[in-house]
C-alpha cells in the first residue's frame, strides 16, 4: 500500500513540476516573442525607466545589473539598500555587452531605440532573453509593468500598481470635470537646463501636462525638446510655467533677461528633483497629480495631494517617504 502511495505522490509531483515549468511567452514592445522557461531570477536593467518599474514590482533583490542613472539617484539607491547590482552603462555612454554577458541574466530590460536593437539582437543570438521596451506614454507605462509582471511572476503587485494609478488619475478626472475647457491653463514646459527648449507633442512631457488638465502651448513644435525663440515663446503668451528643476541656475538667469521678464510673474510649477514624473515610470501619475493641484488649487481644494501621493508610494514602492512631497516628521 505504501509503494502504491508513494507512486501517488511521485506522480502528483511530477505533474506540479511540469505546471510550473510551463514556458512564458511574451511578446515585448517591439513585436518580439520571447520566451522564459521560469520566472526570471536574474535581471538586467539597462536604463533608468526599466530600473524604476523593477524596482516598482520589488525585484530589487533580482537586479544583478544595472544600468542609466543609479549613482546619483538617492531614490534608487534607497531602493537598493545594501545590494550593489553591476553597473552595465548607460544609453548616453553605451551599455557594456561584456558585463551583461558575465552576469549571466536569465533576462535583459533594452530600450526600444537603435542601439538597443542590435544589443538585444547580439545578446539573444548568446541565448540570453532580452524584452524590448520603449515606455513614451502613459499607456506603454502600463504595458511594461504588465509585462515585465509577467516575466518575474509579480502579477499581484503589478495589480496593486495599477490600481493605485487608477485611483490618482480618477482624482485628476474628478477635479477637473466642471472646469470649462476656456479656463484650462496655457502652459510652457522648461527643460531644466535651457529655457528654451521645451516638450513637443511628441515627448511624454505633453502627456503629462494633457492629463493635468493644462494646455501646452508648444505641442506642435517637432522634435525632441525643440528649441524656441524669444519672440515665439512671447507670442505663446503662457499662463503658466512648468519646470523640470536642476541644481543650475541657468534658467533662472536666463528668465531676468529683459525680453522675457514678465514671465518671471507667472505661477511655476517646479517638478521636485530626482522624482522621475518628467519620464514615462511608475509614478508618473503622481506628477500629473502635482501639476493638476498646484495649477488649479481651487478645483482641488479638498484634497490633499501630499497624502494621496504617499499612499501610492506606499502601495508601490513599500514606503511613503520616499515620496518627494512627503514632510512628515517620521520621514525627515
Amino acid at each position: 500500500m505504501s509503494n502504491i502511495l508513494l507512486s501517488i505522490v511521485a506522480i502528483l509531483l511530477c505533474g506540479l513540476s511540469s505546471v510550473s515549468a510551463t514556458p512564458i511567452h511574451l511578446i515585448d514592445q517591439q513585436g518580439r516573442e520571447v520566451v522564459l522557461q521560469k520566472p526570471a531570477e536574474r535581471i538586467v536593467s539597462t536604463f533608468t525607466p526599466a530600473n524604476l518599474f523593477s524596482l516598482s514590482l520589488g525585484l530589487a533583490d533580482k537586479l544583478v545589473g544595472i544600468g542609466g542613472m543609479t549613482k546619483n539617484s538617492p531614490f534608487i539607491n534607497k531602493q537598493q539598500g545594501n545590494r550593489e547590482p553591476s553597473v552595465v552603462g548607460s544609453r548616453s555612454a553605451g551599455t557594456s555587452l561584456e558585463t551583461i554577458i558575465a552576469l549571466n541574466p536569465d533576462l535583459v530590460l533594452v530600450y526600444g531605440k537603435k542601439d538597443g536593437y542590435r544589443l538585444a539582437d547580439r545578446l539573444t543570438s548568446l541565448g540570453i532573453a532580452c524584452l524590448i521596451i520603449q515606455p513614451e506614454t502613459f499607456e506603454d507605462a502600463e504595458n511594461v509593468i504588465d509585462l515585465l509582471a509577467k516575466a518575474t511572476g509579480t502579477q499581484v503587485k503589478a495589480a496593486q500598481i495599477a490600481a493605485e494609478n487608477l485611483r490618482l488619475k480618477n482624482i485628476i478626472n474628478t477635479g477637473l470635470a466642471d472646469l470649462p475647457a476656456a479656463q484650462r491653463l496655457r502652459a510652457y514646459y522648461v527643460n531644466r537646463s535651457d529655457l528654451y527648449r521645451t516638450a513637443s507633442e511628441e515627448m511624454f512631457q505633453h502627456q503629462l501636462m494633457t492629463t493635468s488638465g493644462v494646455n501646452n502651448v508648444a505641442k506642435d513644435v517637432p522634435g525632441f525638446y525643440p528649441k524656441v525663440n524669444v519672440e515665439q515663446l512671447l507670442i505663446w503668451q503662457p499662463q503658466l510655467l512648468i519646470r523640470e528643476s536642476n541644481d543650475s541656475s541657468k534658467v533662472d538667469e536666463q528668465l531676468v533677461q529683459s525680453l522675457v521678464a514678465p514671465l518671471t510673474q507667472l505661477p511655476q510649477i517646479m517638478l521636485p528633483e530626482g522624482s522621475f514624473w518628467n519620464m514615462p515610470s511608475p509614478m508618473a501619475m503622481a506628477g500629473a497629480l502635482y501639476i493638476a493641484v498646484n495649477a488649479y488649487p481651487e478645483q482641488f481644494k479638498e484634497v490633499n495631494a501630499e497624502a494621496e501621493i504617499a499612499r501610492f508610494y506606499h502601495v508601490a514602492f513599500g514606503d511613503e517617504c520616499l515620496s518627494p512631497l512627503q514632510s512628515q516628521p517620521k520621514c525627515q
